[in-house]
């Protein structure tokens, strides 16, 4: 009976501590802000990105937390960029462009162009902002994709509206190498009545795989496990051919009294990507997954004295999309 007290006495303290909010004062001292940036580089393609700056929590308003309203001393987001750092790209060691203000998209854009097998390296320069160094080598396989295939599915939920998704099979075969890095990425528009919207991996679901663990690798039972970058290793399928069925959810407005006319375009990509690409991407998807009930996650940088990473990247178009409905 004991036993039964301490426990119920347990259950009540934990829930208790859970509604409860505190406020400590942190007494340490913040790392100096650094320079933000996450880009592939790909061969035979223009190399384009945008640069921020990092600050203290609670200098910008995001306006993506709930419903709170920026105070008067948060900063636009917009205010994060940085136009007008001094960006060198280096392929194989020689410096071959110099830009000292991004264009009027914010994003610097280099004119010099890298091949495949060359190694990348991009240098940016920022007031008194550490150097940040990121590198890419260009000397990545090509993705070997056995059979891919993309079929639309519709139904009609409880309140009697349409609604679709996209079914994609891929089979991957992995060439056996060491450490292998993948991503999965539709690069598909939904065209309806209400406009044009990207179909993302923010709202799928996977529905098979062949070997388990690949495609969703979260380590706790209270992460979600969205996959929302679409990137994989080949730790679990190494030498093997891994096949994955997942769902891309695509919301529809159409009511079941109206005729639904939505067109649905792009395709299906897999890449193979380099490990400080996959590591950040991996380790920002399971912070965008935890909750409070979980350990704080650390994000894994792959640019040296930055927030981000730069890495290569080699692209294969695996499936076109072209659908009616």
């Amino acid at each position: 009976m004991k036993t039964i007290k301490y426990i119920l006495l347990g259950l009540i303290v934990m829930f208790a501590l859970y509604g409860c909010e505190y406020e400590i004062d942190y007494k340490g001292e913040l790392p100096k802000d650094k320079l933000v940036v996450a880009s592939f580089i790909e061969a035979d393609s223009v190399i384009s990105f945008s640069l921020y700056k990092s600050a203290k929590p609670g200098t910008y308003n995001s306006g993506s937390i709930g419903f709170e309203k920026a105070s008067n001393s948060q900063k636009d987001i917009s205010s994060a960029y940085v136009t007008d750092a001094k960006a060198e790209l280096y392929i194989d060691g020689i410096l071959k462009q110099t830009l000292l203000q991004a264009s009027n998209n914010n994003k610097y854009t280099f004119t010099a162009i890298p091949r495949d097998n060359q190694k990348v390296e991009i240098k940016l320069n920022y007031k008194d902002y550490a150097q940040a160094i990121g590198k890419a080598n260009l000397n990545l396989p090509m993705p070997d994709i056995d059979s891919s295939n993309v079929i639309l599915q519709s139904g009609t939920d409880e309140y009697g509206n349409t609604y679709y998704r996209l079914v994609v099979y891929l089979e991957i075969k992995d060439n056996g190498n060491n450490e292998n890095y993948y991503q999965i990425e539709p690069n598909i528009n939904y065209d309806d009545n209400y406009g044009v919207r990207k179909i993302t991996l923010s709202s799928s679901e996977l529905l098979w795989e062949n070997i388990q663990g690949v495609f969703q690798e979260n380590t706790s039972t209270f992460e979600s496990n969205i996959n929302r970058f679409g990137v994989i290793s080949n730790k679990k399928l190494k030498g093997e051919v891994y096949k994955v069925k997942f769902a891309l959810e695509i919301y529809d407005n159409t009511y079941s009294v109206e005729k639904a006319n939505g067109r649905i375009y792009g395709d299906i990509r897999v890449s193979s990507i380099e490990k400080q690409a996959y590591n950040y991407l991996f380790t920002l998807n399971r912070y965008y997954n935890s909750s409070y009930m979980n350990e704080p996650v650390i994000i894994l940088d792959g640019i040296e004295n930055a927030y981000g990473f730069i890495g290569g990247k080699k692209t294969k178009k695996v499936k076109n999309v072209n659908l009616v409905f």
